[in-house]
């Protein structure tokens, strides 16, 4: 079974702080270091619990830099968060986003001209700009759907 990407759903977005010793650096190079491991790529869910079923997007914003993009292919409760979130006091109710692999990667000024906020502060879903910038990744992205079975992403 597979999943698609919805683009009527808001894409989640979190900053990843550019100081190395900073929580959400450290906690984005222990995801990335587990994508290579061939672990499940997760991150917490905006806080609300916003995202209710796989198929929207998240995005890894580097403030300045650019915005990876990923597929949610899975939204599971609070008990999946891992151990080393445990010190994420206040984040302990958030539902956990298993993600897809790196579907694009957008450049600040294609992120800017899409109407999207200059800076991202803490988690949170894309509202002002949902419109311009589903539709640039639709043209972009395509149709994916993401095998749960195999982990692969596939084009059509």
């Amino acid at each position: 079974m597979g999943v698609h990407i919805d683009y009527t759903m808001y894409m989640v977005v979190t900053p990843i702080n550019k100081q190395p010793n900073s929580k959400s650096h450290l906690d984005y190079e222990e995801q990335m270091k587990r994508s290579i491991d061939g672990d499940q790529l997760m991150w917490d869910d905006a806080k609300g619990n916003p995202t209710y079923k796989s198929g929207g997007l998240f995005a890894f914003v580097h403030n300045s830099n650019h915005v990876e993009i990923h597929m949610v292919t899975e939204v599971l409760s609070s008990l999946h968060r891992l151990n080393t979130w445990s010190i994420n006091v206040g984040q302990t109710d958030r539902n956990v986003l298993y993600l897809s692999p790196c579907l694009y990667v957008l450049n600040w000024n294609g992120w800017l001209s899409l109407g999207c906020p200059r800076k991202i502060q803490g988690t949170a879903r894309i509202v002002g700009a949902h419109v311009s910038l589903m539709d640039d990744l639709s043209t972009h992205i395509g149709m994916i759907e993401y095998s749960k079975e195999t982990g692969e992403v596939f084009c059509s």
